[in-house]
Formats: C-alpha cells, structure tokens, sequence
C-alpha cells in the first residue's frame, strides 16, 4: 500500500507506511475514535521521524532509523476504500484529503492548527469533496450515433452510477447497446421499458438472456443502495396491481428505505419506464400506475421518480397526489412552486417527476406546457446528471448533446462545452 491512514478494527486511528523489503512502520492512536463524531488526523514522516496528529496533538510517534518509504507500484490513491481490495471500504464519512510528497515541519503543522493554513508547495492531492458523487440518467437509447453521443458525454462526467430508465437497444439482441455503453457498463443499473418486451427475441426469457443475467439481475423490479441514496425500480409491463408481488415488494421496500425509518438514507428515488405525469406529446400518463404508487410515494417521502417513453425532457414541480380534485387524480397538487430551488426548510414536500427520454433513439414534440411542469425540452438530446455535495444537496443538471461555443458551462475533463439546458436544487438541512 506503499502508506496509510486507516481505522482499525477497534476504532483505533493508524497511519503508516512500508519500506521496499516491506517492513511496517506504523503509529496507532492510544484512544478510539468511532464515536460519530469528526476529527482532523495529520500524519506525517521527515526521514526520522514518523508522526500522527489527532485534533491538534500529538498522539503518537516513532523513529525509523532512516527507513524510505516503497514508491514502486502503480496501485491508486484510494480515498474510503483499501488500495489492494477493491471490496473493503471505510463506513463513515471523510472530508478535506491533501497529500504532500515531503513531510511536513513542525512550524507548518502549527499553522495549519492555529491559522488553518496550508503550504501547497509539494502538495501533490486535494480533495475538498464539494462534490462527493454523481449520477446520470437517461431513457429511450436505441443503437445509432445520438446514442453514441449521449454515452460519451455521460462518460466526460464520469458518474458513479448511470440509470438506464428503459428502452434500451430497440432491438432483438442488447449486442448493439452494450458496445455503446462498454465504458461505464459495470456502473448501469437499467429499467423495462415496453420495447425491452416487444423488440427483444423471446419474451422474458429473452429478456433474462439478454438483459437480467448481464446485469447480475433476478427480477424485472429491485432496488438498491449506494452511499446514502436509495434506488427503487418498477416495472410497469408485469403485473403492479395492490394484490400483486410487485406491489407488496415496492411497498415494504420503500418502508424500510423511507428516510424516516432508515437514518443511513436520505434520498429515496424511483425508476419506472411509463410517465406518471406529463406535458401532452406522443405518449399520455399512465393513470393507472399513478393512482397506485403516487400515494405511497408521499407516505414515504420519496424525492424523484425518472421514466421516459416520452422522447424528450420534462421536470415537474412537486407533486403530491390529488385525492380530491373530484376524483380527477390528473391534475396534482403544486407544494412548490419555485423554478429551480427547493429546500426541506421550506415549501418543498412531494415528489419531482423528471421525464429523460432523451438517450438517442428518436425526439417527441411537446405540444403545450402542463401547468405543474417546470421545464420542458423536446429539440436535444442529452441527459440528466445528479452532483451530491458534502452539505446535503442534490445539483441537477440537464445536459443537451449539441455543443454551444458561446456557453460558459463545460462538461468533464475535455472542456466539452454542452447545452445546460435545466438545473435545480434541493437541499436537505433538516
């Protein structure tokens, strides 16, 4: 691991390093540290002396006689995450990393206590985490150069999660996706949609074939967790009805994950190919799928829910379900009704529903503006990329395919300059 700050077993905070004939140096704190709360650790090694600081002392230290540290190798920076097992993780939270390739002076570790400041000469890593992760979503693929683009952009982005929201290859055989999706293709979790049914060569056994079983998949309905968001998946081409296997699944699984019954989740999002609401285009809302779910979205504080089917782009306000608008349930209820941000301390409450039909295959007009749909876009291609800070918040921003040499926002490591053609917030401070 050439060095080290980790966390033992016991709660103890260790730091260290190995040398090329892979002889151990290490400290370890006297005191345990796993209490839920945060402390500053500083290790540091000049040649002689290896040293680690927690929270402004010194708690432990040891001469080496000179030992080097092993620099061969090419094994990664890993921040939360062993660099030598890619499947043991830290479970807590981390924040503000730097990295030196010298050891620091006892005068530069004071000013960092007393002033909060750094000498950035030798600094070789920082990572404030102002953004911890992102995920991007898209619906509606198909095989042909939109696709492509859409994928590239995605990758520019470099998300840690893409959410396939249904209507994949539009074809018999998923070959021609998957080749499209090859570089991110581990980090997709995907949703039927109605051509994963009609187009592909078996029915659902087909779709085992070619969809389940690449996916490490058992069922056409799942959820899952990464970080502190959870992911829940419908499919509306089998049965939902209450009495249904599905129905009861999605019911306990949104349970358990509601934040206000698991403290590890704050973000509950649904995936669901067919549009509970929608601006009038191609396809209509499916009244059925809505009466059924939408209550329960609002019982258990569900945030956002993507579908697609609509080839184009929609974002609702926030939705609760209207249960009394002469049975008219088509017509929801408006809980906030500013553009682009929304705030857990204020009006916001409902769900947001976000159409992203936008992945390739083909664009549907939109032929007017619902009255509880924000944003709307029917003329680009694109997709949706979720950025999670360290305070709680969710950056959404939709991102058209088309490049614009005259705007100021860029996309990934390329300097891609892309359309954002929607942005929203929502803070969680409570």
């Amino acid at each position: 691991m050439n060095y080290g700050i980790w966390l033992s077993r016991n709660g103890n905070i260790q730091g260290g390093f190995e040398d090329e004939d892979g002889e151990v140096f290490e400290v370890t704190s006297p005191t345990r540290y796993n209490d839920g709360k945060w402390h500053y650790v500083l290790l540091s090694y000049n040649g002689s002396l290896l040293r680690l600081d927690i929270d402004e002392k010194q708690v432990s230290s040891k001469y080496t006689n000179g030992a080097i540290p092993d620099t061969k190798g090419d094994q990664p920076l890993r921040i939360g995450a062993n660099s030598l097992n890619e499947d043991k993780f830290y479970i807590g939270k981390v924040d503000e990393v730097r990295v030196w390739n010298r050891g620091l002076t006892n005068s530069e570790i004071a000013e960092i206590y007393s002033n909060g400041t750094f000498n950035t000469i030798g600094q070789v890593i920082y990572q404030d985490f102002k953004n911890i992760f992102n995920i991007a979503v898209a619906a509606d693929w198909g095989c042909d150069e939109n696709a492509t683009k859409t994928a590239e952009n995605i990758q520019d982005e470099d998300p840690e999660i893409v959410i396939a929201a249904g209507d994949l290859s539009y074809k018999k055989s998923a070959d021609c996706w998957f080749e499209i999706i090859e570089p991110f293709f581990s980090r997709v979790k995907i949703a039927m949609g109605d051509h994963e049914y009609s187009d592909t060569t078996g029915g659902a056994i087909g779709i085992i074939n070619e969809y389940l079983e690449p996916f490490s998949m058992t069922k056409t309905y799942y959820s899952f967790d990464v970080n502190n968001i959870h992911f829940t998946f419908i499919d509306p081409h089998i049965d939902y009805s209450f009495n249904s296997t599905q129905y009861q699944f999605i019911e306990q699984d949104l349970q358990n994950a509601s934040p206000i019954n698991n403290s590890r989740i704050d973000w509950l999002f649904v995936v669901e190919h067919i549009p509970m609401y929608t601006s009038p285009s191609k396809h209509s809302a499916n009244s059925t799928i809505k009466d059924i779910y939408h209550p329960l979205f609002d019982k258990y504080n569900v945030d956002l829910i993507f579908s697609g089917d609509n080839h184009n782009y929609q974002r609702t306000f926030p939705l609760k379900y209207n249960n009394s608008n002469n049975g008219n349930s088509s017509i929801p209820i408006i809980s906030d009704r500013n553009l682009n941000n929304y705030s857990s301390s204020g009006d916001y409450s409902g769900q947001i529903y976000i159409i992203t039909g936008t992945g390739g295959r083909s664009l549907y007009e939109i032929k007017q503006q619902a009255p509880f749909v924000a944003k709307q876009y029917d003329d680009q291609y694109g997709f949706l990329n979720l950025d999670f800070t360290t305070n709680n918040t969710l950056i959404a921003t939709f991102y058209g395919n088309e490049k614009d040499n005259n705007n100021n926002n860029t996309i990934g490591n390329n300097n891609i300059k892309n359309n954002i053609l929607d942005q929203f917030t929502i803070s969680k401070t409570n």
